[in-house]
């Protein structure tokens, strides 16, 4: 599949948030949590209920299962953290130590590309289109990710949480991350699956795209991320890149 001419694309580079994006992480990541759980006898969670909560980390979806769960009292939807009484702190920062030590031990046992996804980036390496990777995992939890799904020989440029001075929702990883691609942020789209991803790349001047497989809440309203458009699955990138020719 021809996507477009290097030459004359609206188009030069492409930029994927990481976690509920380019890889399925969630079954590690709440595999970690629920590891976490049970060592401090508590009842595990289950990963569709905090598949939304993914993108905000250990803390996210800790701190929404402890609320809900321990505490007992109303929840708030992801970006807003559900934070744990004064009381349950002590617990919470276990809880958090446990998570990371585990998942860090063990981070792609379960971690598999979207479906589709391997075929999208065949398609940019063989049309010479650079991509690259921007998340705010932290480069201790990043790298040992990337390494498994071998990613690491593939992409331009991998962004953690700790690359730059700013995480997302800061436009500063994304356009530190066109300028290791070498396209002005014009040039490129970022893909996400949460607001803060859209919002970073708006505000990098890139084009956005609002990945609808990843992990959004159901009732989550996509569309006011306003982002350009959305994908129903990976392989949707590849006609959307192809209809900027000419733009």
């Amino acid at each position: 599949m021809r996507l477009r001419d290097p030459s004359s694309s609206a188009i030069q580079g492409v930029l994927f948030d990481l976690d509920g994006t380019l890889l399925d992480t969630a079954e590690d990541l709440v595999a970690a949590a629920n590891w976490a759980l049970t060592l401090e006898g508590l009842p595990p969670c289950p990963i569709d209920e905090v598949k939304p909560y993914i993108s905000g980390g250990a803390r996210t979806i800790l701190g929404y299962w402890l609320v809900k769960t321990l505490e007992k009292r109303p929840v708030f939807k992801f970006p807003t953290l559900n934070v744990v009484s004064h009381t349950h702190e002590p617990l919470f920062d276990r809880l958090i130590e446990h998570m990371m030590g585990h998942y860090e031990a063990h981070p792609a046992r379960y971690t598999q590309f979207f479906n589709g996804m391997e075929s999208v980036l065949d398609v940019l390496d063989e049309q010479q289109i650079p991509w690259g990777i921007v998340t705010n995992k932290l480069t201790r939890y990043t790298q040992p990710v990337v390494q498994a799904l071998a990613l690491e020989q593939r992409t331009q440029c991998i962004i953690s949480g700790d690359t730059t001075p700013h995480a997302k929702p800061h436009p500063m990883p994304l356009l530190e991350a066109s300028q290791r691609l070498g396209i002005d942020p014009s040039q490129c789209v970022y893909i996400g699956d949460a607001a803060r991803d859209i919002e970073a790349g708006q505000r990098a001047g890139m084009a956005t795209l609002a990945a609808l497989y990843g992990y959004i809440g159901a009732d989550e309203d996509v569309t006011s991320w306003g982002a350009d458009d959305a994908l129903e699955t990976p392989v949707d990138l590849l006609s959307w890149i192809a209809g900027q020719d000419g733009l």
